[in-house]
């Protein structure tokens, strides 16, 4: 056994040093080297901690119940769902109608009346905020397996995309606003809504990163689709600018 420990220590010299501290202090503590590598393990145990809490928490909840008090929980959580699944199709819906009513981006392409010196900038903003999102949603998560939220792993860039974004919808406003008046405010709220909930009819994980940007730069070619001009814009006086 002597000889095994030797050739062991042989060949592990951390071991070693380890083995030769506790023949000095028998009684002392040895400590290790602690793993720093918090990229590929930090996520996976924060959210084992977390489930485990949440299920701690679900039992201490239910404990002491009636099973009559049980089955109301159990209903009262399924019409939670139910509503808020009915409510994401409702601004998903509206936002599908308002399309179809102002044939949106067929007027934004087209339309003379739009400022195309803010409608630019506003679309250079929306085009950081979509290619940062693709780089936290697909290149972090789904190629380089980074499991942590993004606030701890890029804590930066929230903040900036939410800047970002109100500046996106004040650069829209400013150049729509001559194509569709204070209407415009509505219009950008309800696209924003809808495009927001229509993740929650969308597989999580990969996937339902993907379909999210399909959804998005899909909507730009729903105007080929759209058998009218618009219903809801002004129209140029003769003789204005193109």
């Amino acid at each position: 056994r002597a000889s095994t420990l030797r050739r062991r220590v042989a060949r592990r010299p951390r071991l070693g040093a380890n083995v030769a501290r506790m023949v000095a202090n028998p009684g002392g503590a040895v400590y290790g080297r602690v793993s720093t590598d918090e990229g590929a393990h930090g996520g996976r145990s924060l959210r084992r901690r977390t489930a485990a809490n949440d299920s701690e928490s679900e039992e201490e909840d239910t404990a002491g119940l009636t099973e009559r008090e049980l089955q109301k929980k159990k209903w009262v959580k399924r019409l939670n769902w139910l509503w808020w699944k009915a409510n994401s199709a409702f601004w998903v819906g509206v936002a599908c109608l308002t399309i179809w009513w102002t044939n949106f981006f067929r007027v934004i392409w087209e339309s003379p009346l739009v400022n195309r010196a803010y409608f630019h900038m506003a679309m250079a903003c929306l085009c950081f905020n979509m290619t940062l999102l693709a780089y936290l949603a697909i290149w972090c998560t789904a190629i380089k397996g980074i499991e942590e939220p993004w606030e701890t792993y890029q804590p930066k860039a929230m903040p900036v995309m939410a800047v970002v974004g109100f500046a996106t919808a004040c650069l829209f406003f400013f150049a729509l606003y001559p194509v569709w008046g204070f209407l415009t405010i509505l219009i950008q709220l309800v696209f924003f809504l809808g495009f927001i909930n229509a993740g929650s009819f969308l597989p999580s994980g990969t996937l339902g990163s993907i379909l999210m940007f399909v959804i998005f730069f899909g909507a730009f070619f729903t105007s080929e689709m759209i058998p009218h001009e618009g219903l809801a814009h002004y129209k140029p006086r003769p003789g204005q600018g193109v």
